[in-house]
């Protein structure tokens, strides 16, 4: 009874340190090739935000708030006027503050207080010139920005990365030639997306307009800007048998 308790326990000893052994990983002697490669996809604007605003000043706050709003909203009217969807038009910025003092003017060319407003304006690529040239008639006297992006920036995005695959596949290929092997499936491929790479481009144009100005004037011209995809893979191949 005795020699077959203390065979149970060295079964029960046994048992687990064989199943640890049968689960543990074994170390793959294959060999195999790894290659990087980083593509970029460049493609014409599609899409736009423009921003646009109207800055003005008056002797006192109530002067300075009340020709802001004015303007404003014939600015505003103007762009719905012209098509322009009203969840297009999003405020940016409203600001109303005390200037500082100007030395060497006189009391009667004194501006105390100056007021702006600045909306972003979505539209496609095609009608930003349009836009701006609506804006500017209708009394808009900065415009600060262009950004250029594209529709869906996912396709864009999938775009780079598969450019980025076949250049990786085309290294492998050319090294395996030259070492004489024959490359073999994929073994493991790792996706890396440069910081610097954006879906948009922003062309900061930083132009302010007289209110003094003539009513017909030369408009400024909108290049559609290009929108780039910069992606970056690290692929590893094995050499086939």
């Amino acid at each position: 009874m005795r020699k077959l308790r203390l065979f149970l326990i060295l079964i029960g000893v046994i048992l687990p340190l064989a199943v640890v052994a049968q689960t543990r990983p074994t170390v793959s002697d294959r060999k195999t090739i790894e290659i990087s490669a980083t593509e970029k996809v460049r493609v014409t604007a599609e899409t736009t935000t423009i921003k646009v605003g109207y800055q003005n000043h008056g002797p006192t706050k109530d002067a300075a708030y009340a020709e802001n709003t004015r303007s404003a909203n014939k600015i505003v009217q103007a762009l719905f006027d012209a098509g322009v969807p009203k969840d297009a038009i999003e405020t940016e910025t409203l600001t109303l503050e005390q200037d500082q003092d100007r030395s060497g003017s006189r009391p009667e060319q004194s501006q105390k207080y100056s007021a702006s407003q600045q909306w972003l304006i979505h539209s496609k690529a095609a009608e930003a010139q349009r836009i701006v040239d609506i804006a500017v008639a209708a009394g808009a006297n900065q415009v600060e920005e262009v950004q250029w992006s594209v529709t869906d920036p996912t396709q864009l995005e999938a775009r780079a990365y598969a450019a980025a695959l076949k250049r990786a596949k085309e290294l492998a290929e050319q090294t395996a030639a030259l070492a004489g092997v024959k490359l073999g499936e994929i073994v493991s491929i790792v996706n890396s997306t440069n910081p610097l790479g954006r879906f948009t481009r922003a062309d900061n144009l930083m132009m302010a307009y007289s209110t003094a100005a003539p009513a017909k004037m030369a408009m400024l011209k909108l290049y559609p800007g290009t929108v780039e995809r910069q992606a970056s893979v690290t692929v590893t191949y094995a050499i086939a048998p």
